[in-house]
């Protein structure tokens, strides 16, 4: 090996690979299972009647139930309520709400750094879309998802944030996609540091 190989090898070792982004959505789901102010988000998630907000009357969940929510690539995607990819299946039947969470954007500043964009996805069914503290559920959870993780460190992504001035891409905004029945908000956060 000559000096101009080990400087080649050195270089582009330097590069970053971004070998965490499949991962990306695994840990942050792994964050708000973990994460006590994000009760809120699973229940909402997990009980379909309007007080399910009432942690009086609908009880936190365990880790493992919050778990057991999380599609794992098998089995009635019905039974699920946290997917990691985006979009809306069309093959939905039950009225219920859901979060998605994927990475949508990828933008190498430089060789080392980069600015990563994360879309968090939320659907409730039009039957259950109210609560009863007079609010929508689906805005109730990507409230609650900007509250506990924006400034947050994440295991391997590092800070996530809501900041227009950092990035452009940061926003929320309303969606129907698929499924008429199914509305929601798509709301992208974002990370520089990764």
């Amino acid at each position: 090996m000559t000096a101009n190989d080990d400087l080649y090898q050195n270089i582009q070792k330097s590069y970053n690979k971004y070998t965490l982004l499949p991962k990306v959505s695994y840990n942050i789901a792994t964050y708000l299972i973990n994460n006590t102010n994000a009760e809120l988000i699973w229940r909402l998630l997990n009980y379909t009647t309007p007080d399910a907000w009432n942690v009086s009357v609908n009880r936190n969940l365990t880790k493992s139930e919050k778990g057991a929510l999380i599609y794992k690539g098998f089995g009635m995607v019905n039974d699920y309520r946290v997917f990691f990819d985006a979009g809306m299946d069309n093959a939905w039947t039950t009225a219920n709400a859901m979060l998605r969470i994927s990475p949508v954007t990828l933008d190498p500043t430089t060789y080392v750094y980069g600015l990563q964009c994360i879309r968090f996805e939320v659907y409730s069914h039009a039957t259950i879309t109210m609560l009863s503290d007079y609010t929508a559920r689906s805005l109730s959870i990507i409230q609650k998802l900007i509250e506990v993780l924006n400034g947050a460190e994440i295991e391997g992504i590092g800070q996530l944030f809501f900041n227009k001035r950092a990035s452009n891409y940061c926003r929320l905004t309303g969606i129907n996609i698929g499924n008429a029945t199914y509305k929601g908000y798509e709301l992208i956060m974002c990370n520089q540091n990764f």
